[in-house]
């Protein structure tokens, strides 16, 4: 004759199992929603604080909407259609990729600091991070580019 476990006993052990798998999961309310990145770069500042400074890196938008002077790292779709070098919001899905959403005029540039792709007579490089000034509808680079 076999022992079969209480139904107490298996209660408690269904109840230890579900909090146990529950603590496990992950809930998606953590996960940014806005395009903000914080992102440890490189920075401007000589206060000399160790381990570096933490830089906001803006999307188009909230380049246009920062009160800020200064520097701004400015993030998004770095191209050159033939019309000058911009910098926007969202990549069109076409080949090769079209600015949407928001974009910038980018002056000052030094394409040859970003692995750029060309096809066509356009060259772009997307998730190209600028350092610049902006004033209006231009941002004019005034520190080193990176890209993501």
């Amino acid at each position: 004759m076999s022992t079969l476990p209480r139904p107490s006993l298996l209660a408690a052990l269904a109840g230890a199992t579900v909090l146990f798998v529950a603590g496990c999961t992950s809930s998606t309310e953590d996960v940014p929603v806005e395009p903000t990145v914080e992102d440890p770069l490189p920075s401007d500042d000589d206060s000399g604080a160790a381990g570096g400074t933490t830089t906001t890196v803006h999307s188009v938008p909230e380049a246009r909407a920062a009160a800020t002077e200064g520097s701004l790292h400015v993030a998004g779709l770095l191209i050159d259609d033939g019309s000058g070098w911009r910098l926007c919001e969202q990549v069109l899905e076409s080949y090769p990729p079209q600015c949407g959403g928001d974009t910038l005029s980018v002056q000052n540039l030094d394409p040859s600091l970003f692995p750029l792709e060309e096809e066509g007579g356009v060259r772009w490089q997307d998730g190209a991070t600028l350092v610049g000034e902006l004033e209006g509808d231009t941002l004019t680079v005034t520190g080193s580019a990176a890209s993501s």
